[in-house]
């Protein structure tokens, strides 16, 4: 990338970071993938996707190598996809098998990205394929934990950086002010201290409460430990640039019980340096069978997340059309946001400087 070393030099990664290729991302859901073609924009390349008649989810590079028609816009059948414009066929490899002008087939290929489809997602890679190993995508246990129940986002489309969604979610101090409706968070839980923990490319962090009245809105209405002694960590961990999952742990103190927990998972895939792709999914270890709970406290989650859709608009506009000369400052809480951007730049500096 030309303008990649104009970045070099400074201590955290932001907006204008170059994205990160050898990694693995959420390219969709797995109901997304069907036998209808869909384009979709990751990391500033078009691709195809689509399921072969089997099943097996196939990702190609979205561009006729003759005159760079989209292939999504073109035929697919059982042997491949015939491009719409001049009929060069290529087979789910992405190798060209025909051509209607000429008996030999050209020995080029359109490129072929690595797809893994585990629980509710299929995963790309998008960088050198002789380092894609799917033992490296991020780890989805809660998804296929006995005992939880989940509920799956649709597909989210976020107005800025990948990084700016990272941020939102490694700095829940916003939730009782971003979120004052929707959460009722009180400001207590933003007073509460922050322990953190880097370990190598990746950030822990988690605090401790123990007054229901500020934590109630989060669970289950059979569940009160109104009167009781208990501890709430409400934590987070950012795993990798597509990723990062949130948890809240509630234990009776004194009673020898497994904690009630629930998890969001979130997983940011960048579709260009002002915008990303945005799923999530919640999971549960209490009142499983309470589906109507379930269908509530999703549509709790996702106006949660529009909310900061529009906060993350609103910030990448301010820093993409505000040309005052400004240095932003940073306070306590951001300390587990700013070890995610000095790690994103530590890896962009290594990829790109």
């Amino acid at each position: 990338m030309n303008n990649s070393r104009s970045y070099c030099n400074k201590n955290l990664a932001d907006i204008h970071t170059p994205l990160l290729h050898n990694y693995w991302y959420v390219a969709g859901l797995s109901t997304e993938f069907t036998v209808e073609m869909r384009e979709r924009t990751i990391l500033e390349k078009s691709m195809v996707m689509y399921r072969k008649a089997d099943g097996t989810p196939v990702i190609l590079q979205n561009r006729c190598a003759h005159r760079s028609f989209p292939l999504d816009k073109s035929i697919l059948d059982d042997e491949g996809i015939r491009c719409r414009y001049h009929g060069i066929k290529y087979n789910h490899e992405g190798e060209i098998i025909d051509v209607p002008c000429q008996t030999k087939c050209p020995k080029v290929s359109i490129k072929k990205y690595p797809a893994h489809e585990i629980g509710p997602f299929i995963w790309v890679w998008m960088g050198d394929k002789d380092k894609a190993d799917i033992k490296d995508i991020p780890e989805l246990p809660i998804y296929d934990m006995e005992k939880w129940t989940h509920v799956v986002s649709e597909y989210n489309h976020m107005e800025g950086n990948y990084i700016l969604v990272h941020e939102n979610l490694c700095d829940l101090s916003h939730l009782p002010f971003l979120h004052a409706e929707t959460f009722k968070t009180p400001p207590a839980y933003s007073d509460t201290p922050i322990e953190m923990e880097v370990d190598g490319d990746e950030v822990k962090f988690y605090r401790s409460m123990h007054d229901w009245s500020a934590l109630s809105a989060f669970f289950h209405p059979a569940i009160d430990f109104s009167g009781k002694e208990f501890t709430y960590i409400s934590g987070g961990h950012y795993m990798s640039p597509a990723t990062n999952k949130g948890y809240a742990k509630l234990t009776a103190d004194g009673e020898n019980k497994d904690p009630i927990c629930h998890y969001v998972s979130h997983y940011m895939t960048p579709e260009t340096q002002g915008s990303c792709h945005y799923y999530w999914f919640v999971a549960r270890n209490y009142e499983l069978d309470d589906h109507e709970y379930s269908q509530k406290f999703g549509k709790m989650v996702q106006t949660g997340f529009d909310e900061d859709r529009v906060a993350v608009k609103y910030m990448q506009d301010m820093l993409e059309q505000d040309k005052l000369d400004f240095k932003e400052m940073s306070v306590k809480a951001d300390a587990p946001g700013l070890a995610m951007r000095k790690i994103i730049k530590r890896l962009a500096d290594k990829e790109y400087c």
